[in-house]
């Protein structure tokens, strides 16, 4: 399709009114010597102004009607990809226990929290089409982001979030119910073509919060929201910094661990998610494999062509042209009288 296009062509046959009038004119013209000679002389108003800028008006004025009347149009094809995606809640534990190093990384142990981070980050990446918000909790649950699809900025988000910024505690009922507020205040008009999850990263038993975790798993379970719930770290004996007075970390000493596991699986069991170890990756790429599984992501292409019109703008100046050319007419029309006459 091309930009631009006339609704009505045919109108354009008006041009041939130009060369037709120029004829008429020098023909007109040269009408009044031949018959009698020195005619000017006897009446000078019978004589009509041949400025040359006025028969171009004229032809300008007829040109630019023909156009306006032509109905010049400009098409644009637009293309519109409506998608579908998931809406999403991270659910991250930022309790004092996240800092025991029982992962290593490429230059030495690292602590829970930064091993789970490219996995976050990864996550977000790989789901552009998907609203993702983010809920952190210890001894209380907040919201860090709504729903949303500015990735980037979650992504800025995550990388910001650290241990110690929360109460210490483990809330895992109370970050389970925000995530689920914030699925639910999220809803929309089509909300049975969306899919809602709730991805819940821990390393501990529930220790706090105002909701116990079975009571949130039940709130979860009437609603439909499967809950993908990743046990950070391990049981045992664990190596946990050590800081001073002053934040300083002074050295590492080894600390009990107790991530309940069994509690994590029949969350995810009973709200139709997933467990997985923070450690397996396998594990990790199954859990998200499943959400993608669970239900498609609709893309549908609508093109609309969108039509302008540019009459109004040849018109204007067509009329323009005409009020300009105006003694030209008085002096043509007096010209016929005149001939009549004779």
């Amino acid at each position: 399709m091309t930009p631009f296009q006339l609704a009505a062509p045919g109108f354009l046959f008006l041009l041939a009114l130009i060369p037709a009038l120029l004829a008429w004119r020098r023909w007109r013209g040269r009408a009044p010597v031949w018959l009698t000679p020195y005619a000017a002389a006897w009446n000078p108003r019978s004589q009509i102004p041949t400025a040359p800028w006025r028969m171009v008006a004229v032809c300008l004025a007829i040109a630019l009607l023909a156009l306006a009347l032509a109905r010049p149009q400009r098409t644009d094809q637009r293309q519109e990809v409506v998608s579908r995606g998931y809406d999403l809640m991270l659910a991250i534990d930022l309790s004092t226990s996240m800092l025991a190093e029982d992962y290593v990384g490429p230059e030495g142990p690292i602590n829970r929290l930064e091993a789970i981070r490219p996995v976050l980050q990864t996550f977000v990446t790989e789901r552009p089409n998907d609203r993702i918000g983010v809920v952190v909790f210890a001894a209380r649950a907040y919201t860090l982001a709504p729903l949303t699809t500015d990735h980037a900025w979650l992504e800025d988000q995550l990388a910001a979030i650290q241990i110690g910024l929360l109460d210490d505690g483990t809330a895992i009922g109370d970050g389970l119910a925000i995530a689920l507020a914030g699925l639910e205040n999220a809803r929309d008009a089509d909300d049975e073509a969306v899919g809602k999850f709730i991805i819940l990263l821990t390393d501990g038993a529930n220790t706090s919060g105002s909701l116990t975790p079975p009571q949130a798993t039940a709130i979860a379970r009437h609603r439909g929201t499967p809950v993908y719930a990743i046990g950070a770290g391990r049981n045992g004996m664990v190596p946990f910094p050590i800081f001073d007075n002053q934040g300083r970390r002074v050295g590492t000493r080894l600390f009990p661990s107790a991530l309940d596991i069994e509690a994590l699986q029949q969350m995810a069991q009973e709200t139709g998610g997933r467990f997985a170890q923070a450690g397996d990756v396998q594990a990790l790429n199954e859990a998200f494999a499943a959400i993608d599984a669970a239900q498609k992501t609709a893309f549908s292409t609508r093109t609309r062509v969108v039509t302008t019109e540019l009459f109004p703008w040849p018109l204007a100046a067509g009329l323009a042209s005409l009020l300009l050319a105006a003694p030209v007419w008085g002096g043509l029309s007096g010209g016929l009288r005149r001939r009549r006459l004779a």
